[in-house]
């Protein structure tokens, strides 16, 4: 009856705000769900984690009702992770109370013994496992007891920790993104000229981050983006890649160059047209790379340094 009575109580099992401590008549004894200015857990189940205790050793043959309290006691703590400890007041007579009276010799039922053993290895196996970080060890509790008093508090564990790898995950591949475009930002603001800040890990990223460590001098992983190099790059307070100047080409000018012959006039035209067997015909080749160069600096000498651009041909 009195277990029926516990069972029909599930409607009415939610506590208020803290329960109060109360003073029992003698021989009296009072179970609470917590103690003293604490809450119970409702549960994710049927019943409630002190509910389930109850159901799970009131029934206990030749157990003292003061020890079926403590391993009520130690189920509701296994179960709420030490959130809720049931407590019980009140003072009892020298002689032992039983709730179910011990059984004979003769009546003593091995299904029941094991049924006994295998509610204590569940609590042992729940309290070894009920704050593990990994979801393996919570499902095989739900293998092995798919019917097992934990089984709404194991799966609620599973769902949280499956959420928050999600969301690991996610942060973890926009990391390396992020710190990328801030890299990226840094070497453009010390002039080494990454390109837009896209977060992109590519060849003119890397080329940028390796002028940087030649200038600096510092020692930088280039394959992907570290902390390291960041740290880097926020400690170097002034430019640090030098401006290159793209060079400037010289088109060489007749009249400013002495190297260039003048234009012909008409008679000298005509004079090198007419044939003369006096004098051998002329012979055309082309600029060499030497003469291009020594033409090209003396045109430089008043333009600044230039180079062999073009060549010319030049007739003897």
């Amino acid at each position: 009856p009195f277990i029926a009575a516990m069972r029909r109580s599930n409607a009415t099992r939610s506590i208020g705000r803290g329960l109060a401590a109360i003073e029992p008549a003698a021989g009296t004894l009072v179970g609470y769900a917590a103690k003293e200015g604490t809450t119970a857990f409702d549960g994710a189940g049927r019943n409630s984690p002190y509910t389930a205790g109850l159901l799970a050793h009131l029934g206990e043959p030749g157990v003292d009702i003061q020890f079926v309290f403590r391993k009520v006691r130690d189920t509701v703590l296994a179960a709420t992770g030490g959130k809720q400890e049931p407590f019980t007041y009140g003072s009892l007579p020298g002689r032992e109370i039983f709730i179910a009276p011990p059984r004979g010799p003769t009546a003593v039922s091995p299904a029941n013994n094991s049924s006994r053993d295998a509610s204590l290895t569940e609590i042992e196996l729940w309290t070894s496992i009920r704050g593990s970080k990994s979801s393996g060890a919570l499902k095989d509790y739900l293998q092995l007891y798919p019917d097992g008093l934990f089984v709404p508090l194991a799966r609620l564990q599973i769902q949280q920790l499956e959420n928050a790898d999600h969301q690991s995950d996610a942060s973890q591949e926009d990391a390396p993104n992020e710190l990328a475009k801030r890299i990226q930002r840094e070497l453009g603001r010390v002039g080494c000229n990454p390109g837009k800040p896209d977060g992109i890990w590519g060849g003119r990223t890397r080329e940028a981050l390796r002028r940087f460590a030649r200038h600096s001098g510092a020692e930088i992983d280039m394959a992907k983006p570290t902390t390291i190099a960041l740290k880097e790059l926020e400690g170097s307070t002034a430019r640090v890649c030098p401006v290159v100047a793209r060079p400037n080409s010289i088109e060489p000018r007749h009249a400013s160059n002495p190297n260039t012959r003048p234009r012909p006039t008409t008679e000298q035209k005509r004079a090198a047209a007419a044939p003369s067997a006096s004098r051998p015909a002329r012979v055309c080749r082309a600029e060499t790379h030497d003469e291009c160069r020594v033409r090209a600096r003396a045109a430089g000498a008043r333009r600044g340094s230039g180079f062999c651009r073009d060549r010319i041909t030049i007739c003897e």
